[in-house]
């Protein structure tokens, strides 16, 4: 039992040091809430005008998340999808991906599962983690992805932003990429209590009638 537990405690340090490695220095926690409707709305509108040029998110399409957003067919047509798409249309890159990978050195990632990859507080670490590596050349780089192939696409909403409008943003596409990657949570999680209090319930009965069962039997 012994050499298992320190096997256990090798593995972990093993994964620490792993995620050391990735990530650089600790990530600044999103604090994000997929209760919050106005900033999955705001993390829609954001990843619609800045990120999807580049990126997909293909397991997703406009009606659902209309649906699960609060909005109607018409107004997520209008809101992220400029009137290019169908509500029922997967949310692909609009951009040509060839083309952009290309330039880039590589093909931008599809974002559909990002959040339950990597985790929303990398997302928002990531998006605040940018910093001017040559100011005179204008060349970008990221703390927690070193040599990123990825401009820094919200450059012109941060740079006359104060910090707590930057966190925001960031927040909010973090918030809306997690609730992409698993739109069922909130349903899931409550549908969990339920389950569980069932099962309480259920054990009350069992026990009660157990002891009713046995209670001459000696």
């Amino acid at each position: 039992m012994a050499k298992g537990f320190v096997a256990i405690l090798a593995g972990l340090l093993i994964s620490l040091n792993v995620w050391a490695g990735e990530h650089g220095q600790p990530l600044e926690k999103a604090n994000n809430d997929l209760r919050d409707k106005a900033s999955l709305q705001r993390g829609a509108v954001l990843f619609s005008n800045y990120c999807q040029a580049c990126h997909s998110i293909k397991y997703m399409r406009y009606n659902r998340i209309a649906r699960d957003l609060g909005w109607t067919d018409d107004e997520v047509v209008q809101k992220i999808a400029h009137g290019l798409n169908k509500p029922t249309d997967a949310v692909l890159a609009r951009g040509d991906l060839k083309a952009i990978s290309k330039v880039l050195g590589t093909t931008p990632p599809d974002l559909s599962l990002m959040a339950r990859r990597k985790g929303p507080d990398y997302i928002y670490s990531f998006l605040l983690g940018y910093f001017e590596k040559d100011p005179n050349k204008g060349v970008w780089d990221n703390h927690y992805l070193p040599g990123t192939a990825m401009p820094n696409v919200l450059e012109d909403k941060y740079r006359f932003a104060d910090e707590k409008v930057r966190q925001q943003t960031a927040r909010d596409l973090a918030n809306f990429l997690e609730y992409v990657g698993e739109p069922i949570k909130l349903y899931r999680q409550s549908l969990g209590w339920k389950v569980l209090l069932f099962l309480f319930v259920f054990f009350i009965i069992a026990y009660l009638l157990k002891k009713e069962y046995w209670r001459d039997v000696k």
